[in-house]
């Protein structure tokens, strides 16, 4: 896991958000976010295009991070791909210290983003560049190599009841479900982490983000919880031997779940003092 090409490689932050994060209050993920990006220094890019609505998704992050101090977000305006091919990746991308990507649908995110160069070239700079990339909902789900697209909140693991497809990439090794107690995604989470206990999944509650830093140390930072399900030292697993519609036996999953202010070396797998 330590070779640079198989592991996540971050040359500032991840902030990942677990969604519905306070956009008219206190507002303290967004603040988090800029304080990260530069305080009152950050420039800051937001990529609406998961969004069936990506105007006012645009509108109302612009809007939250005026309030917050920053004088002009920049802004991908992007409906489908060839808009993304039209937009001007240099520009936008240039002086940046901050990309926040909205909530929406991570298909569409994916869908639209994924082998463009505006895609290539954040992808760069995320890897060689203190900026901070920060997501939520959709954007968060879409940070993974292999990401959640679908999937039932069943009361047990089931063999089909997650639908696994390729993401951005910007976590190699990580899976990340959202809105996650809310929503009771345990069994599907556990379920995705057993096609590949390789993969370290994490659930990130509502209101809630994780931030992780080069070094390996993943902070959790907001209302709720992160719950952490490492395979690693899963010791049956016979989710290969069941129908798809049937549930499945798999033991030896270790379970961490941390609330604000804990942390976790996601490189080597353990909670830190």
């Amino acid at each position: 896991m330590s070779e640079s090409h198989d592991r996540e490689v971050i040359g500032g932050y991840l902030l990942v958000i677990g969604g519905a994060e306070d956009k008219y209050n206190e507002r303290r993920i967004l603040r988090k976010f800029l304080e990260l990006a530069g305080g009152d220094k950050a420039e800051v890019l937001i990529v609406p295009v998961a969004s069936d609505y990506p105007e006012f998704a645009a509108d109302v992050y612009t809007q939250a991070f005026r309030n917050l101090g920053v004088a002009n977000p920049r802004v991908l305006r992007a409906t489908s791909r060839q808009d993304v091919f039209g937009a001007n990746g240099d520009e936008l991308l240039d002086g940046v210290t901050g990309v926040f990507i909205t909530g929406g649908d991570q298909m569409r995110l994916v869908s639209i983003l994924g082998g463009t160069e505006f895609a290539t070239k954040l992808r760069r700079m995320v890897s060689t560049s203190p900026i901070v990339l920060a997501g939520t909902s959709a954007g968060a789900a879409g940070m993974s190599t292999s990401m959640i697209v679908r999937g039932e909140s069943l009361s047990h693991p089931q063999k089909n009841s997650v639908r696994l497809s390729p993401g951005l990439g910007f976590l190699k090794n990580i899976i990340i479900d959202q809105h996650f107690t809310e929503r009771g995604r345990i069994s599907r989470l556990i379920t995705a982490v057993s096609y590949n206990p390789y993969n370290l999944g994490i659930g990130i509650d509502e209101n809630t983000a994780i931030i992780l830093s080069s070094d390996g140390v993943l902070e959790v930072f907001g209302a709720g919880s992160a719950t952490i399900v490492d395979g690693s030292k899963i010791t049956y697993n016979e989710i290969a031997e069941v129908a798809d519609t049937e549930s499945f036996s798999v033991c030896g999953v270790q379970l961490h779940i941390l609330r604000d202010g804990l942390v976790y070396n996601y490189l080597e797998r353990h909670p830190m003092q």
